[in-house]
């Protein structure tokens, strides 16, 4: 099912005519426009994207959802916003990206950085939004985060702020006003240094660029055969689904990932398989309230489960450590909100693994079959359903 839709407005003004740029070498063309589409124009090309200063931690430290947006986007803004998006891997059979404009509605090419015009529907409200026409939302969830954090980077700029904001299943931006970057830290482990729980302090700054780590996504099959340390998963996890130090208009401690309603979806259903066994992490404490911090992993079961997981997935790769991402059973119409936000966490983990040189790769769309070979495999309980597994290691050249 596509899961592109308008449903709120959006105000920008893009100038597509003023934008120039040397596009980037062609992909595969654009697929053919179904019965009753408009045909795209000509495409017109982005300018390239700036580089900012910021790096990973920073920007995943600082993301907050601002629910109230408005201004106007510029050329520079959406080319920033569209070419990180378009760095997503895709998981599923396709991803298309579109941009909606006051002028109308464009269709965006990653090949070429470049948009060509797709409709003539028009929207208001807000500065800038994105869809993505996908076949899972986990694809989307990509999509998104990697847009949203681009943003970000955007704070300390040469161009104005631009805040985000994900609304069902389009993201939406403003030209506004920010509460600024923070490397405040805020994840640290209740666990006292020593007991199996424990996890070192993340790091919320780093020496890397978030657009030279974007530029060169490590998405890769082939892994060393090299433990991961526990202060690198403990990155990893903070990245995925940590707490930062902005509180939601709910009272709710925030996470790296922006959550519909701030429900935080996922919140003790992400675990980790490594040579040592299989834990859950988790945010909180006590684990289910979400106005509470934390920063541990728990042991679900001893030994290593990683044979066992690569049986259970035909042709998932070998490597030295794995995430699960599980959501519950009962979300009902919320499932989607829940898939949207899978795919949230393994972008921020694949962008945090290629900064601290570490690679990873997704394995999607698991089989009823599989997902029970799964759990049987981690001792991860019946009431979470795997959804997700990161494959995560050294990159072997």
């Amino acid at each position: 099912m596509r899961i592109k839709t308008f449903i709120f407005g959006l105000v920008a003004v893009v100038t597509l005519a003023g934008a120039c740029a040397t596009p980037a070498t062609p992909q595969e063309p654009a697929e053919t426009p179904t019965p009753g589409q408009p045909s795209p124009s000509t495409e017109e090309p982005l300018p390239e994207p700036i580089m900012t200063a910021n790096s990973v931690e920073l920007c995943l430290n600082s993301r907050y959802s601002e629910h109230s947006l408005s201004g106007t986007a510029g050329n520079q803004q959406i080319a920033n916003i569209l070419w990180a998006a378009g760095k997503a891997p895709v998981t599923g059979a396709y991803r298309d990206i579109y941009v909606a404009t006051p002028n109308g509605e464009y269709a965006y090419n990653p090949g070429t950085h470049s948009l060509g015009r797709h409709s003539d529907e028009r929207v208001t409200g807000g500065a800038l939004i994105i869809n993505c026409d996908s076949d899972l939302a986990f694809d989307t969830g990509i999509t998104y985060m990697l847009a949203t954090l681009s943003s970000v980077s955007l704070w300390k700029s040469s161009e104005p702020a631009v805040a985000s904001c994900p609304k069902q299943t389009s993201l939406y931006f403003g030209v506004q006003e920010v509460r600024g970057l923070t490397s405040e830290l805020v994840a640290h482990s209740s666990a006292p240094q020593g007991d199996p729980e424990w996890l070192p302090d993340p790091s919320t700054d780093g020496q890397n660029k978030i657009e030279e780590v974007l530029a060169d996504l490590k998405y890769v099959t082939k892994f060393s055969a090299e433990n991961l340390t526990l202060q690198q998963i403990s990155q990893l996890l903070w990245a995925g689904y940590g707490c930062t130090p902005h509180v939601t208009s709910n009272g709710r401690m925030g996470l790296t990932v922006p959550s519909a309603m701030a429900r935080y979806y996922l919140t003790g259903t992400i675990y980790l398989a490594n040579e040592n066994g299989v834990y859950r992490y988790q945010n909180r404490n006590p684990s289910t309230d979400l106005t509470t911090r934390d920063h541990r992993i728990e042991p679900i079961s001893s030994g290593d489960a990683r044979n066992s997981l690569q049986a259970a997935v035909s042709g998932l790769p070998q490597a030295p450590c794995y995430i699960v991402i599980c959501i519950g059973k009962d979300f009902g119409q919320q499932q989607n909100w829940a898939l949207l936000e899978t795919g949230f966490v393994a972008a921020n983990v694949l962008v945090q693994a290629s900064a601290i040189g570490l690679g990873c790769h997704f394995d999607t769309a698991l089989t009823a079959d599989q997902q029970s070979a799964i759990r049987k495999a981690t001792g991860i309980p019946s009431s979470d359903i795997p959804q997700v597994i990161i494959s995560i290691g050294g990159v072997t050249k």
